[in-house]
C-alpha cells in the first residue's frame, strides 16, 4: 500500500514539475559604442533576449535588433546590404543559438519568423562587424548564428512592433520588437 501511495504521489509530482519544465525567459543585451574605419560613436545597440529552456539547459536564444536607419550602426551594413532598407517595411538582425537542432533549430526559428512576415537576407559584412565587437566576446557568442530578417509580407502571426514565436512543448513569447 505504501509503495502505491509513493507511486502516485510521484506520478502527481512530476505531472506538476512537468508544466514547469519547459521556460522561456527574455531580456536585452546592450552592444555599447562601434567603430567603422576612423569613426566611432557612443550611440548603443540594444538587442531583445528570448530564452528557450528545458530545466537548467538552454535549447534556443535569440537575440534580435531592429536596424533602424538613423542609427549609426547602419554604417557597418555594406551599400547592398543598405538596399534591404528601401525594400523592407522592417530589418531585424538576429543573433541566434541551437544547443540541439532535434530540439528546437535554426529552421524552426526561420520558419517561425516567416510567419511573422520576415523573409531572411544576407548581411555578411554586417555580420562580421558584429563578431569582433567587444561584448560579442565577452558574452561568448562565437557559437551563435547571425541572421537577417526583412519584413516585406503580410504576417500570419504577429504584428509590426511584436513578433510571435511558438515552439512545440513551450508556451507561446511575444517578443517586442
Amino acid at each position: 500500500m505504501k509503495t502505491l501511495l509513493l507511486a502516485l504521489m510521484v506520478a502527481i509530482t512530476s505531472c506538476a514539475a512537468y508544466r514547469s519544465f519547459n521556460q522561456t525567459t527574455t531580456g536585452k543585451v546592450r552592444f555599447p559604442s562601434g567603430v567603422k574605419g576612423n569613426e566611432s560613436w557612443d550611440d548603443s545597440m540594444i538587442f531583445r533576449r528570448a530564452s528557450w529552456y528545458h530545466g537548467m539547459t538552454l535549447y534556443y536564444d535569440a537575440l534580435i535588433y531592429t536596424a533602424e536607419v538613423g542609427s549609426p550602426f547602419t554604417r557597418w551594413f555594406s551599400s547592398a546590404e543598405k538596399e534591404y532598407f528601401q525594400k523592407c517595411d522592417k530589418l531585424l538582425v538576429t543573433v541566434n543559438y541551437s544547443a540541439d537542432a532535434t530540439k528546437i533549430s535554426h529552421v524552426m526559428f526561420r520558419e517561425q519568423m516567416r510567419a511573422n512576415g520576415y523573409d531572411d537576407v544576407v548581411i555578411s559584412t554586417f555580420a562580421a562587424s558584429v563578431k569582433t565587437h567587444p561584448t560579442f566576446q565577452a558574452w561568448n557568442l562565437q557559437n551563435y548564428k547571425i541572421l537577417g530578417y526583412c519584413k516585406r509580407q503580410p504576417a500570419l502571426v504577429g504584428n509590426k512592433k511584436q513578433l510571435w514565436v511558438s515552439f512545440p512543448s513551450f508556451n507561446e513569447l511575444k517578443i517586442k520588437i
